[in-house]
Formats: C-alpha cells, structure tokens, sequence
C-alpha cells in the first residue's frame, strides 16, 4: 500500500499514466507529425496561387489563396499529447476538410489551367489528411480506455483544487468576521445612543402610554362583560323603557371599544349611567325578561358602577389622554422614531453579515463532503486501473475553518 498526498499523487499519476499509455502515444505522435507536414505542405502549395508572373485577372486566385491561409491559421490543437487532445485533433481535421473543400468547390472550377498541377498536389494532400484523420479514428476506438485513465487525473486536479481552497476560505472568513465586528459596534453604539435617550427623556413615559392604554381597556371589557348578554338583548328588545341618546350610544360604544368610551365622557361617565339606569328599569318592571340568575348579575354590576366601580380606570384614562394631548406633536416622538430606525437597521446589517458567514460555513461543508467523495474514489479508481492500492493523505483540512464560522 501506498501512502500519498495530493501532490504527490499527482506526480505518481502521471507517471503510471504515461507508462501505461506509451503505445498510445507514440501511434498519436506519430499522427501529430503527419498532421502538421501535411498543413505545411497545404500552406505552401497555397504560395502558388500568389505567384505574380502569372496574372490573376479576377483575383480568383489570390482569395482562394488567402482562404486556404485562413483556415491552416484557424487549426489549433493543444501541443500536448492526451486523448483529449488527440479527439480534438480528429474533429479539427473534418471541420478543415470541409471548409477547404467548400472553398475549393467555390473558387477551383473558375482557376486558370495553368493551375492543374498545385490542385492536383492539393488534392493528395488533402486525401493525406482524410486517411490520417481516420487512422486517428481508429486510434481512438482501440486506446478508448485511455480516456478513463485521464478522467481520473481531472479529479485528482479537482481534489487538489478542493483541499488548497482553504486559503481563498480563510479570507473570506476574515472579511466576514470584521465587517460583523463592525456592525456589531454600530449596533451597540445604536443601541447605547437609543438607550440613553430614553434614559435622560420622557420617551419612556411616553412610549408606554399605548401599553397603559390597553391595560386599562382589557381592565373595563373584564368589567363591562358580565352586562353584555343583558344590554345586547335590551338593545334589540322594544321595552318601552325611555333612554336618551347619550345613555343608547354609551351602551353601544362601551361594549365596542370601552377605553375611547370612558376616556371621552366626563368624570362619572354619565352617559353609561343613563344607560344603565334604563336596563336597571326594565329588569325591575319585568319589562325585560331573563332568567333570575342573570337579572340579579345584572343588578349587582350596575349597581357597582353606579357606585364609583370604573372611575378609577376613567381617571387613568384622562391621565393618559392629557399626556398624549401634551406631548402631542412634541420631537421627542420624531427623535425617538429615528434612534428606532437607525438601531433596526444596524441589527438587519448584522444580521446579513451573519448570515453570511453561515452561507460561507454550509459552501465548506459541501467542500469537506467533495474532497471525501473524490477521495474515495479517486482511490477506488486507482485501484482498479492500476491495481495499486493507494491512500491518500490529506495535508490540508478544511475542518478548523468551520469552527470560526460559529456564531455565539
């Protein structure tokens, strides 16, 4: 067994697959030379339909000339040897074949006699080409096994490219870090600034205003609420018992929203006593018929209110309405809108630059499960086309750069 880093390993492989490719690339050697002689020839052969003692009246010539220069010029194969690109070398010899002949058929049968014999050389080395070409072919078809072998270097490059990203990691790691610790800073300064505002201001005072104004409603629904069964069927029952607009409006609105209902009427909420005053009537002359045990609930609770039972919650009400009447307009809601503002939107900042220091934690995790995945089997691989068993070691871990990816 074979212990081997990834680099290694990559001057292991190359060796083992040159060895073991030897046959193939001497045969594709040999093509390469004769594919090059024969774009050599071509291209000279061509300096023939240039030659100025022979007058080209058209010009037919010459452009046919420079057309077969274009297309030698765009042949272009890598000069390493490798079946990949010994198959490009294949596919670029038809496309040259073809555009050379869609060029001669265009401008050959219009050339001068006088050109018979480069075009018959022309057409040798053009017959040249096309044999190689399929000797290429054939090549390829008995050494197709070599292209499995060179797919197995491109993933040992991959593994390399993988392992050694830690640096480009690590930086990005650090760029995220400080721009959180900058936003961290903004946010608590955000946060102190608003604080003290707060602190040295009657913003407190007045942003609980809202607060207290719920609780005093929720306190008078709790209160009103042993009444509603019998006001609502006193609402929809005609009596006979008189009560004026005030007490029917106050009877409707304390049930709809209590606390603008208290906080609008004067001290003693006159208006709901007159109201309940006339459902006090109608329960005690019959006139309104319910069950015994929900017309003495009714009694007791109308008596309670009568007797000062929501005056404590009318009296806070005011207060907080003389308050909100006070401070209304006041820049200390504007101050205090803004100090919000900017604290929300130091914390949206943090906020994205931790999560994007998650995003760069889940892009290394995915890396950790390819370097294992190519790993595996880029040994599995090695193995079978080598029979050499190899393992890799891994100097580069991308693991510790996880644990800065934490967030506390």
């Amino acid at each position: 067994m074979t212990n081997l880093n990834v680099e290694q390993l990559q001057k292991w492989y190359r060796k083992q697959l040159k060895n073991k490719s030897s046959d193939f690339l001497k045969h594709a050697e040999r093509s390469y030379k004769v594919v090059e002689r024969a774009l050599q020839d071509i291209e000279e052969l061509s300096k023939a339909f240039e030659d100025d003692d022979i007058e080209d009246v058209d010009g037919i010539a010459s452009r046919f000339a420079l057309k077969v220069k274009e297309i030698v010029k765009d042949f272009y194969v890598d000069k390493e040897i490798t079946y990949e690109t010994t198959e490009a070398m294949q596919g670029e010899i038809q496309r040259f074949i073809q555009e050379l002949w869609g060029a001669g058929a265009r401008w050959i049968r219009k050339l001068d006699k006088r050109y018979k014999t480069t075009i018959k050389e022309f057409d040798v080395a053009m017959k040249e080409l096309g044999k190689e070409m399929k000797k290429i072919g054939k090549l390829l078809y008995d050494y197709s096994w070599v292209k499995d072998l060179e797919r197995i270097g491109g993933r040992i490059d991959t593994l390399h490219d993988l392992t050694f990203s830690n640096e480009i990691f690590e930086e990005q790691i650090q760029t995220v870090l400080m721009k959180i610790r900058s936003a961290e800073n903004e946010y608590n300064e955000t946060e102190s600034a608003y604080d003290k505002f707060k602190e040295t201001s009657n913003v407190a005072e007045l942003l609980s205003l809202d607060e207290q104004a719920e609780h005093v409603s929720a306190l008078l629904k709790m209160k009103m609420n042993p009444l509603k069964k019998q006001v609502k069927k006193l609402l929809q029952r005609d009596t006979g018992v008189r009560i004026g607009p005030a007490g029917q409006k106050a009877l409707i609105e304390y049930f709809d929203d209590p606390y603008t209902a208290i906080a609008e009427e004067s001290d003693g909420y006159p208006g709901l006593i007159e109201g309940l005053n006339g459902l006090q009537e109608a329960i005690a002359t019959k006139k309104l018929k319910l069950k015994d045990r929900l017309a003495r609930r009714a009694i007791e609770e109308v008596e309670a209110i009568k007797n000062g039972g929501l005056q404590d919650l009318q009296n806070e009400a005011h207060e907080i309405e003389l308050k909100r009447r006070t401070y209304a307009g006041s820049d200390v809601y504007t101050k205090s809108e803004e100090l919000q503002a900017n604290l929300s939107e130091a914390k949206k900042n943090l906020d994205y630059h931790k999560n994007d220091l998650l995003r760069i934690r889940d892009d290394l995790e995915r890396q950790i499960g390819k370097v294992n995945e190519f790993k595996v089997r880029i040994e599995a691989e090695i193995l079978e086309s080598f029979t050499e068993k190899v393992t890799i070691q891994l100097d580069v871990s991308l693991e510790p750069l996880v644990a800065l990816c934490t967030i506390e």
